[in-house]
């Protein structure tokens, strides 16, 4: 036992490393081959030694690789020629070996400089090389490319930090990663998604159509959205639906084809956009409204003034029912007007498709001129109908009264939905009690204007035309009968012996007398005739396109027939009148107002002359008087 633990010991002693490795120049130059060969086959690192002023003393494959340099190209030069300018200027180089022979040792990651100028972060480590009795002799450096692992960290901290989630899913269609975006919008843990179907994610009334999807962008898969102009929806872990947006983009790993499926929420800006477009419809519906009630305004100013510019009914009719289509497009009415009876209404504008209503109609048959108020009728199968209606409207309707200081002048009558409905229009009521009041209005004025104009032409005994009115009509009657060259003859006619029939029976009497003739003259003569009193007991008859012959023939029928009338005044009848009368024919003196009436005038004095009761020609021969029908 002693001899072997001898024996034991004698071999620990002999294999002691102090003397046979330090001093056999074998061993260490075998070490030396050895190091040599490990620092070349280290690739990923560049490991480099620097004399103590930093130059550069060996230079190992991985260096090569790393920076570019051919050891025969790189050695001797100082190592500062591997920092990049703004690290140079900061004095970085020879503070690292500083810190170094401080520190015993120096690690930094820094930006280094390839030959080509290019650049990589790496993570650098500079070591002292000391002597055995602790001198100086040199560094060592050694410098590792953290570019990949930086980026790498980069993708990963952007993966998670991106706003929006991100889920990585196989070829099998399997969620393999996600980033904690996923977990915040879905409300799944990672753990629960982990390796489940994308499905789990998808509506299950959209699952097939997204298989769809899906199997189309295998065939042809490059970054695109999901689902171009189609509305999509995710689901979250408690069943509720959001809308997303979705971009694919393939990975490529290898055998492996995976894709990245980017989802954005897009609940609020989805709402912000329909809040967005919804104003803009808003607006636009407002423009348009604006722009409709300006032609609406415009219609009515020119309504307005072609109204003003009527001289009678006829002519407001034929500008109401103009004016009306144009502003109540695509819509039926009518306007039905007071006859002077005031018993019954006749429609004299009519405006659409349809016909609206009975073209005459009683007060009553209109329940808003029964009641005095606009009457509306919003459902044809509920309301309360008006019986003037040739059929019921199938829409609403309304009628409104026209009535100026309690007169009724007619009604206005609007059936059918209107052609514009927005939620800015105040509706087509307001336009129609517009329309309908500037309506009654010109209505009012016009027939004013035509009863203050047939006061001031007409007799009012008579109702013939007066004197006024025959200085006008006259002269327009001449230069028409010149321009059709045509003939004209005027008759001047007087009651004989008026006066004297005035002291004998009274002034009302008379007026009597004179009311009968005009009553006469109007049954015998035509009515393109014009009859006046010119003044007292004298009136003149214009006959256009007449000879002295035919003017002649009917003023002796007047005459004869005047004669024969019974006249009962106060209880009596009167003494039948005579009447005498002169005839003048226009052409024969010119077309000249006043000496066509003046030559009207000397044949009736020639007739007076010649005894009354007879009808004289101007110019007319005594021959041809003898011969005249009365003689």
């Amino acid at each position: 036992m002693e001899s072997q633990k001898k024996k034991r010991k004698h071999r620990r002693q002999d294999n002691t490393p102090d003397n046979s490795v330090g001093q056999d120049p074998q061993i260490v130059a075998e070490h030396e081959q050895t190091l040599r060969l490990l620092l070349d086959t280290a690739n990923d690192y560049s490991v480099i030694t620097l004399t103590p002023k930093g130059d550069i003393a060996s230079w190992n494959t991985g260096a090569e690789r790393l920076h570019g340099y051919q050891t025969d190209e790189i050695i001797g030069k100082h190592f500062s020629c591997l920092y990049s300018p703004d690290d140079l200027d900061g004095g970085l180089p020879d503070h690292a070996l500083e810190m170094a022979t401080l520190q015993g040792r120096h690690q930094a990651q820094t930006w280094q400089v390839r030959k080509d100028g290019s650049r990589f972060y790496g993570n650098v480590i500079i070591a002292p090389v000391k002597s055995k009795d602790g001198r100086l002799i040199g560094f060592c450096k050694i410098t590792r490319d953290l570019s990949e692992i930086q980026f790498a960290e980069m993708a990963r901290a952007l993966f998670e930090a991106f706003p929006s989630a991100i889920v990585v899913i196989d070829h099998d269609g399997q969620i393999i990663q996600m980033n904690a975006q996923v977990e915040a919008m879905f409300g799944y843990r990672p753990k629960e998604l982990q390796h489940q179907p994308l499905n789990i994610l998808i509506p299950e009334r959209l699952r097939d159509r997204h298989l769809e999807h899906v199997a189309g962008y295998l065939v042809d898969p490059h970054t695109r959205p999901m689902g171009i102009g189609l509305d999509l929806s995710a689901r979250r872990k408690d069943g509720t639906e959001f809308p997303v947006d979705i971009l694919l983009s393939p990975i490529h790993s290898g055998k492996d084809s995976m894709v990245m499926a980017v989802i954005r929420d897009i609940t609020e800006p989805k709402r912000t956009a329909e809040g967005v477009r919804k104003t803009n419809d808003e607006l636009m519906a407002l423009v348009t409204e604006l722009q409709r009630r300006d032609r609406e305004m415009q219609s009515l100013i020119s309504m307005d003034d072609l109204l003003q510019s009527c001289t009678s009914q006829e002519d407001a009719y034929k500008v109401i029912g103009f004016a009306a289509g144009e502003l109540f497009e695509r819509q039926t009415g009518c306007l039905a007007v007071l006859q002077a009876s005031g018993r019954y209404l006749e429609i004299v504008a009519r405006w659409g498709a349809a016909s609206l209503g009975d073209p005459i109609f009683s007060l009553d048959d209109c329940w808003a001129l029964r009641r005095g108020q606009l009457h509306e009728v919003a459902n044809a199968e509920t309301g309360l109908l008006c019986r003037h209606f040739v059929s019921h409207p199938n829409s609403r309707y309304l009628c409104l009264p026209l009535t100026v200081q309690g007169e009724i002048l007619g009604v206005f009558c609007l059936a059918g939905p209107p052609a514009h409905t927005t939620d800015h229009q105040l509706g087509q009521l307001q336009l129609a009690v517009t329309v309908s009041e500037s309506i009654k209005l010109s209505l009012s004025n016009l027939k004013l204007r035509e009863k203050l104009r047939a006061e001031a032409i007409h007799d009012p005994l008579t109702g013939l035309f007066n004197r006024r009115y025959l200085e006008e009509m006259l002269v327009r009657e001449l230069h028409r009968a010149r321009r059709r060259k045509s003939p004209l003859c005027l008759t001047m006619l007087d009651l004989d012996n008026f006066k004297r029939f005035n002291d004998s029976h009274g002034h009302d009497a008379g007026d009597a007398l004179l009311r009968e003739l005009g009553r006469l003259m109007r049954a015998k003569l035509r009515k393109s005739d014009i009859l006046c009193r010119y003044g007292g007991e004298e009136f003149v008859i214009v006959l256009p396109d007449s000879s002295l012959v035919d003017a002649e023939q009917r003023i002796e029928q007047i005459r004869a027939q005047l004669k024969e009338v019974q006249i009962q005044h106060g209880g009596e009848l009167l003494p039948a009148p005579t009447l005498s009368a002169g005839i003048a024919q226009a052409d024969e003196h010119d077309f000249d107002p006043g000496e066509l009436l003046r030559a009207a005038d000397k044949a009736l004095y020639s007739a007076k002359n010649a005894g009354r009761d007879r009808v004289i020609r101007y110019g007319a021969k005594e021959k041809d008087r003898e011969h005249s029908p009365e003689n």
